[in-house]
């Protein structure tokens, strides 16, 4: 008992209780409406209890429903016995996880649109911010913060959707399904999914208390948004440490021993915590492997607990990382001065000598490696690239072009290409952006609406 039975009902004490009353709420509803005597007064006794405090566990009693049976049959014995008409507690269940999912599942949802809009804000500010972008660890190209941010809630947009679709195969409702045979009393499966703001019944008897996919699709959904994350915090955390940069005074911490230190802590917890829970969602998957389909308990009671560490780790991880991104302080001189100095700007120059000399790419990219060959046998940078230099690998071109090609604002400002990083493009991008990220709230709130009405009607206020 100790074992098992007193942490599921600690577990279900803290975290599942209103969503087990809405469950049985609805279904004496649902059984009132099809004429089952005593059901209303199991409804109304349902709304009394659950505004009291909840019993502790006693052995006595296997879990919350069979504590919350016997408090109903202490008021009503018939009203207890109605309420079990057409009910197992494995169509309950799967319809309690459901709706705790759920709700998870939208607040997770509302802080991934929270993070998007923190990046296009942050964006917008830095239209004009050059950034030297890495490849293979090695400087690549210059490019804008605005097009480094965006590209991250472009992927965060994808995630929304991915969320959104996760929502429909999740907002099903079991209820009715019983033991996994159905019943054999004239029962309103729909009405019970419509008082549960559920979208539908799920089909199949059988499938409503057995299948475990839809708990394996939100577990994989957090994976994918969870590392994406932890690759953009492997950014933010490589900016720190060259200075580019830093956070607010309340989100680093200091050292014992070096005066110097400002540690960008709030990303490293952050990083931390997008890793736990991606480990988390491997024993969500493991937890439904190798278990028959009949047998709910590995993906049901003992998937539970992990579901929730999943949920907290990700919570965590997304609020540390919308508080650090929300008002940095950024070294953009520093960043321009990467780009001026460096390499990063020369893919450039093989483009303007292919426009100026009518040779091809592959030729232009030839010519731009001996010069940097040449320049690198004198210590010497591209910065610093004279009309001679030119010369000296065979190439004759206006100074005010090449100077033009070296210049990492005008190397920006020339990618002006669908999706390219160029100021004029970028300002457009933004705004379509946030015309996006405003129909993903729209739905959401939209949702959270007809989730919040449904637990009012349920607790006994109007629908």
């Amino acid at each position: 008992m100790k074992t098992v039975l007193q942490p599921d009902y600690d577990y279900a004490s803290e975290h599942l209780l209103p969503h087990l009353f809405d469950a049985l709420s609805a279904h004496a509803l649902m059984l009132s409406g099809c004429g089952v005597a005593h059901a209303d007064e199991a409804a109304r006794l349902l709304r009394e209890l659950r505004r009291q405090p909840f019993p502790a566990y006693d052995p006595s009693v296997e879990d919350v429903f069979f504590t919350l049976d016997r408090e109903l049959a202490t008021r009503d014995s018939d009203a207890a016995g109605a309420l079990r008409t057409a009910l197992s507690r494995n169509d309950l269940d799967m319809t309690i996880y459901r709706l705790s999912a759920r709700l998870r599942l939208m607040r997770a949802m509302e802080r991934v649109l929270r993070l998007r809009r923190t990046l296009l804000n942050l964006a917008a500010r830095e239209i004009d911010t050059v950034i030297v972008a890495y490849t293979h660890h090695q400087p690549a190209q210059p490019t804008t913060l605005a097009h480094y941010l965006t590209a991250v809630e472009n992927v965060l947009a994808r995630d929304t959707v991915r969320m959104q679709c996760a929502m429909t195969h999740l907002n099903l409702s079991p209820m009715g399904a019983v033991a996994l045979g159905g019943t054999s009393f004239p029962i309103d499966r729909t009405r019970t999914a419509a008082l549960l703001a559920f979208d539908r019944p799920i089909e199949n008897t059988y499938d409503a208390v057995s299948a475990s996919d839809w708990q394996v699709e939100i577990a994989s959904v957090i994976t994918v948004v969870s590392t994406t994350l932890s690759r953009v915090l492997y950014d933010l955390l490589f900016w720190a440490s060259r200075g580019l940069l830093s956070l607010e005074d309340g989100l680093v911490q200091g050292s014992s021993v070096m005066p110097q230190k400002r540690n960008p802590v709030a990303l490293e917890h952050a990083r931390t915590k997008f890793s736990k829970a991606i480990g988390v969602t491997q024993s969500v998957i493991i937890s439904s492997h190798n278990v028959p389909f009949g047998d709910i308990n590995d993906p049901g009671p003992d998937m539970q607990p992990p579901l929730t560490s999943m949920w907290h780790d990700f919570r965590d991880g997304l609020e540390l990382l919308i508080t650090s991104l929300t008002n940095p302080v950024l070294n953009r001189e520093e960043w321009l001065r990467e780009a001026q100095q460096g390499e990063s700007v020369v893919t450039e120059l093989a483009d303007v000598i292919a426009r100026n000399t009518g040779c091809g790419f592959r030729d232009a990219h030839a010519h731009v490696k001996a010069l940097l060959a040449h320049l690198h046998s004198q210590g010497r940078t591209v910065s610093a690239l004279t009309a001679a230099d030119l010369e000296a690998v065979g190439l004759n071109l206006p100074q005010t072009e090449v100077q033009s090609a070296l210049n990492p604002a005008e190397f920006i400002a020339r990618r002006t290409t669908f999706g390219g990083p160029a100021p004029s493009v970028m300002a457009g991008e933004i705004t379509a952006a946030h015309e996006r990220l405003g129909t993903d709230t729209s739905h959401h709130d939209s949702l959270t609406t007809r989730f919040a009405a449904a637990r009012t009607h349920l607790e006994g206020g109007p629908l």
